[in-house]
């Protein structure tokens, strides 16, 4: 699986009307030089064009050995951002990214076999991650179509794609893919402290939210998903929530203690967008 790049490698410096195609070795075709913009537009769509369909197909055969729950919805390479202490800007190293099951895969290389996806340095669940499509003024340098993945253990991977379709392809496939994996998980529970009883905050993919009281063994309130009004912390342990009486004529606030407070967060986001994602009209026509 080879990838196109319009960029001089490990820079965010942008060819004039050229591009290379390198393979998962790092071999290159050379610089390929085109007269016009037209030229250049052309050469890189076919080129593009010809990798996705195998990489798609790569993907088909991968799937035919793989339980449905694990099934690859996303493959691609990408490029990712690394500070230089050395010199203003960034290094960029080319990555490849998967989206698996309900997990996010960043390997330095396209996976070969079952092994390779075992010994990935970079696995984290999807909803255990936050993905966020970098506005172009939020740009650190000359790299086009940024994206921002955060994970629950700190780490953050600042990824850029060749074009907008790119990206758009990587969101749609990340909703997908946080989507099913939300609602195969169903539900998850945190411990927390509410009112200074120790609790249990379940986020339910049918439910809601819901808080159970552990000494007296009953659930001291519910709320939908959509009565969630907003909600802050304290990037530490505290957790604000403003919910929404169902008859929609009270505001109701609830404040919570959490150790885990990140993952928290990170799930509590990770089970709205997939219930924003199911119910937006263009999502549904497309993935169901």
């Amino acid at each position: 699986m080879a990838y196109i790049t319009r960029y001089v490698p490990g820079t965010d410096k942008l060819r004039q009307n050229a591009f290379e195609v390198r393979s998962m070795d790092g071999l290159s075709s050379g610089v390929i030089h085109c007269d016009d913009l037209l030229a250049l537009s052309q050469w890189t769509k076919h080129v593009t064009n010809n990798i996705m369909g195998l990489t798609n197909l790569q993907m088909k055969l991968y799937n035919r050995d793989l339980p449905s729950a694990e099934h690859i919805t996303f493959m691609g390479w990408v490029c990712e951002g690394y500070l230089n202490p050395a010199q203003t800007g960034q290094d960029w190293v080319v990555r490849f990214l998967a989206l698996r099951g309900s997990e996010l895969y960043i390997f330095d290389k396209p996976p070969r076999d079952q092994q390779d996806w075992l010994k990935c340095p970079g696995v984290h669940s999807v909803y255990q991650t936050m993905f966020r499509v970098i506005r172009e003024s939020e740009n650190v340098d000359e790299k086009q179509h940024c994206f921002l993945i955060q994970t629950t253990a700190g780490t953050s991977h600042y990824l850029s794609v060749e074009t907008r379709q790119e990206l758009i392809r990587i969101e749609s496939s990340w909703l997908r893919c946080v989507h099913q994996a939300v609602a195969r998980l169903g539900s998850k529970t945190f411990r927390v402290k509410c009112d200074g009883h120790d609790s249990g905050l379940t986020l339910d993919w049918a439910m809601g939210f819901a808080l159970y009281d552990s000494e007296t063994k009953m659930f001291c309130w519910k709320y939908k998903f959509s009565q969630l009004k907003g909600s802050s912390d304290d990037n530490k342990s505290r957790l604000r929530l403003d919910f929404i009486s169902a008859d929609g004529t009270e505001l109701h606030t609830r404040e919570l203690e959490c150790a885990a407070l990140q993952p928290l967060l990170f799930c509590m986001h990770a089970f709205l967008t997939a219930k924003v994602a199911a119910v937006d009209p263009s999502f549904l026509r497309h993935h169901t």
